[in-house]
């Protein structure tokens, strides 16, 4: 009996190790992200990348001019000391009454000042970047400037339409579909639905030209009715077959019951399957939400004028002006990225009850 139990206790502790060390991957390139966001042009690169903002010291010193110059660590007399560096190129007369007794010394020298007495100059070799004295600093205003560099408040508005839209219309077609897939007997019932289940097998990018040609010829390019209009008619299998399942778990005296009441079919549905069934539909309607949340393949496809971007294509355009610029990039990539992760944990006890598809006991 104690072999067992010693067997269990080593299994969980390798069970719980792996997920440690997988949630490790997944988290520190979340982390990795939230950091840089906070980080400027300045950061020093590290190999690892460092998860807190290191940046290069500098210091203002008006003696020698309005720029700020770089500390760096450097071996003075024997010792470590923070100097800043004030001329790579120093005048020859002026290094020749510095360097008395330094003839084997090579002849590049760079100029440094001590940062705390001005007075005491020194003529070292030249620096290297790992010599920067570095520093820690959290630059909270990328997040301002972001939102001041590109009209981000336009494309969520832009985004927002789209997915009310496309999820109201989702979810009011699969339920549609789903209902008459899983509470009616009718011939031909089975064939239609895996006929129907087969398109989850079909890449969109096969019907991606016909649908093109189809949209431009009715003039809905650079509209937002492709990304809408075809949420009306159950385009996703997945969703239809998410809501049937979850439908055949209840019980048909429920039905029969309603009918006594004299409800119709609308009315069963409405009144009766729909309240029963309000895990599943959350979860369509919270997965359809976060997709064209982030969804950047068809709005590119079908926008063109910037006006009408998704927050998807503002954030690729954004990423494409200021690639250069980790800080404003990670910035506005976290902005993009916190609706859906506060909207999933919100909702995520119906989003587990309807993925774990069950129903009523009866």
């Amino acid at each position: 009996m104690s072999t067992i139990k010693s067997l269990e206790a080593k299994r969980k502790t390798i069970a719980l190790a792996i997920l440690i060390l997988g949630s490790v991957f997944v988290l520190y390139p979340v982390a990795n992200m939230l950091c840089g966001s906070v980080s400027s042009k300045t950061v020093i690169k590290t190999v690892p990348s460092s998860l807190i903002p290191l940046e290069g010291k500098t210091v203002s010193i008006p003696e020698f001019g309005t720029e700020p110059l770089f500390v760096y660590n450097m071996d003075v007399n024997g010792e470590k000391m923070e100097v800043a560096l004030v001329d790579k190129n120093p005048a020859e007369e002026e290094y020749a009454q510095k360097s008395t007794g330094r003839e084997n010394e090579p002849d590049k020298k760079w100029k440094y000042v001590n940062p705390n007495d001005t007075s005491e100059q020194y003529y070292l070799r030249p620096a290297k970047p790992d010599d920067r004295a570095r520093s820690i600093r959290f630059n909270w205003v990328n997040y301002s400037d972001a939102l001041k560099k590109a009209n981000f408040a336009r494309y969520i508005i832009n985004t927002l339409i789209i997915l009310f839209i496309a999820t109201g219309g989702a979810v009011l077609s699969a339920t549609l579909v789903a209902y008459g897939f899983g509470r009616f007997h009718f011939k031909g019932r089975n064939v239609l639905f895996i006929i129907l289940l087969s398109t989850m097998m079909l890449p969109s990018q096969v019907t991606l030209i016909p649908s093109f040609i189809m949209y431009k010829w009715l003039g809905w390019y650079n509209t937002y009715l492709p990304l809408t209009v075809p949420a009306f008619f159950a385009v996703s299998a997945m969703n239809v077959f998410l809501i049937r399942q979850f439908m055949l778990g209840l019980p048909l005296e429920l039905d029969e019951a309603a009918k006594i009441d004299g409800c119709g079919p609308i009315k069963i549905l409405w009144y009766v399957i729909v309240p029963q069934s309000k895990p599943v539909i959350l979860t369509i309607s919270l997965t359809t939400a976060i997709f064209w949340w982030n969804d950047f393949y068809y709005a590119l496809i079908y926008l063109q004028d910037k006006t009408k971007y998704t927050v998807a294509l503002g954030l690729q355009s954004f990423n494409a002006l200021y690639f250069n610029n980790s800080g404003l990039m990670g910035a506005a990539t976290v902005m993009v990225m916190i609706p859906p992760l506060v909207i999933f944990f919100i909702f995520q006890k119906y989003f587990i009850q309807g993925t774990v598809i069950s129903g009523v006991k009866g």
